[in-house]
């Protein structure tokens, strides 16, 4: 989707200004048109893309800490928000996948970054408890869907009887 670049209006306060002065305010407020739907609203790949930015560089950020204070950053060629939207349309964004940094330590940048699904993204995140089962390491709704339990009932479980009796108690009225 080609979008026409749309200029934003700017009111000159003098005739007799610096022409180059009035081009660069023209470039500066000159948008792609690729952050907004047709009904105004930010698109969801733009709001990524912000969170993605914010969350690097805003320090009053509530996740600022572990991605900007671990000293993350967005590479220079996506601060410009038409190359982040060029890369991510050309490698597969769609609105049901998240983006994902392959190096968890690394920065946001082309060679760093795929679009994975939320479910999976969900299970990738540093504050998610790992369980060891034997001898096999995954996350509770990881584990819960090997299991067939309802991953809540599973936390309870494990809390109460400990992981081997958890995971190998049958659900009473469960189908097998």
């Amino acid at each position: 989707m080609k979008a026409e670049p749309v200029v934003k209006t700017i009111k000159l306060l003098s005739l007799n200004g610096n022409k180059i002065r009035i081009e660069k305010l023209i470039s500066r407020n000159t948008t792609h048109g690729l952050c907004k739907d047709k009904n105004g609203h930010k698109t969801r790949l733009y709001n990524i893309y912000r969170r993605m930015r914010q969350r690097c560089s805003d320090k009053n950020t509530d996740d600022y800490k572990i991605y900007g204070g671990r000293g993350i950053l967005v590479c220079n060629e996506w601060r410009d928000y038409k190359n982040f939207y060029d890369w991510a349309t050309n490698n597969g964004y769609a609105e049901n996948l998240s983006i994902e940094r392959a190096d968890v330590n690394g920065n946001y940048e082309p060679n760093n970054c795929k679009w994975i699904p939320l479910k999976d993204q969900a299970r990738n995140k540093r504050n998610n408890h790992k369980i060891t089962f034997r001898g096999q390491t995954k996350v509770l709704a990881e584990w819960s869907d090997i299991l067939g339990i309802e991953s809540s009932l599973l936390r309870y479980r494990i809390k109460a009887w400990g992981v081997e009796t958890a995971f190998v108690t049958p659900v009473k009225g469960a189908k097998t």
